[in-house]
């Protein structure tokens, strides 16, 4: 279903609306954002960087302390801080942007607490069970709360407790057909997004969700775009199926981003990482085959085709989603 701004540009183009008095139309509905909804973003962006800034400002305050304050002190004052956070949710509601703001300073707050346990105590543990005590943690504040930037937090500390699992217990391999480390990381990654999507469906569209979306999908991108090439310039014969899979994530990819929403940026990024990997196979297969200053020209002429191919086909999906939508047609 084509968004309001959309619907009005249609009209415009159509005839059935005046060119002058686009501006109006879209004020009316909403799709241009007034003063009001201007200071409203600043100040919800004012109010996020307080809070980060407050929360840097309590870890550096126990670092420059460290040996001035007892033992009994910093965990005072470190509960201390995690409750003060949590006071607001007293008077507001999660709906409320302070609200919001200050489950998420009592989630950055765990992990300071749960940093000044492991430093004060010497417990032995890795590293990696830090993030993932936090990430159990705040998994029942996130759940409870719906926030997007919760998630996002959530995910981030499964990723770190995941890589520093692979680094501190020494795995390097898995079984086959899929051998390296990085399988388990594009694996959560992958499910995240999924979940995402699930999730959001049904959701009314904010500008957090859709970022939110964007850069999950982006990494996983990334990772097994990374496990394609890795693939390609060793020829690994155990890791068989990683081309078939990135092959199945970029048609996925096309669905949800050319199909179901058009999404030139995700489009973009989709070009930008088939554009590398087909450089990298021309290197692989060729580069015992020709000489060194014919392959180099070759690959030169094979990006700029690819490129350009690229751009001529964004340009004409961005041409077409301008046009006249009617009944039935696909952008």
């Amino acid at each position: 279903m084509p968004s309001k701004r959309q619907q009005i540009l249609d009209w415009v183009a159509s005839g059935d609306l005046a060119p002058d008095q686009l501006e109006h139309a879209l004020q009316i509905t909403g799709c241009v954002p007034s003063a009001a909804d201007n200071l409203r973003l600043l100040s919800r962006v004012v109010l996020a960087c307080a809070v980060l800034l407050l929360c840097s400002g309590v870890i550096f305050f126990f670092a420059y302390n460290w040996d001035d304050l007892s033992r009994f002190n910093k965990f005072i004052i470190a509960q201390g801080a995690l409750l003060l956070s949590l006071l607001p949710l007293l008077r507001v509601n999660l709906q409320h942007p302070a609200g919001q703001a200050s489950l998420f300073a009592a989630c950055l707050l765990v992990g300071a607490l749960l940093a000044l346990v492991g430093q004060t105590y010497q417990s032995g543990a890795d590293t990696y069970e830090l993030f993932l005590i936090w990430a159990v943690l705040i998994t029942p504040w996130t759940l409870l709360a719906r926030l997007p930037v919760l998630w996002l937090l959530l995910l981030v500390l499964l990723n770190l407790s995941l890589v520093l699992a692979l680094d501190n217990l020494s795995i390097h391999q898995f079984s086959a057909p899929f051998t390296h480390p990085l399988w388990s990381i594009f694996a959560l990654n992958l499910g995240a997004t999924g979940l995402w999507i699930l999730a959001t469906q049904r959701s009314t569209s904010t500008l957090l969700l859709r970022w939110g979306e964007r850069i999950i999908a982006l990494y996983s991108l990334l990772i097994i775009t990374i496990l394609a090439i890795g693939y390609v310039d060793s020829w690994s014969n155990t890791d068989v199926l990683t081309l078939p899979i990135w092959l199945g994530f970029s048609l996925t990819w096309l669905y949800l981003y050319r199909l179901r929403q058009l999404e030139l940026m995700m489009l973009s990024a989709l070009s930008l990482a088939a554009i590398i990997l087909s450089v990298v196979i021309l290197v692989q297969t060729l580069a015992d085959v020709i000489a060194l200053e014919a392959l180099f020209l070759l690959l030169t002429l094979t990006v700029l085709g690819l490129s350009t191919a690229a751009t001529i086909w964004l340009r004409h999906l961005s041409q077409r989603a301008k046009l006249p939508r009617t009944s039935g047609s696909t952008p």
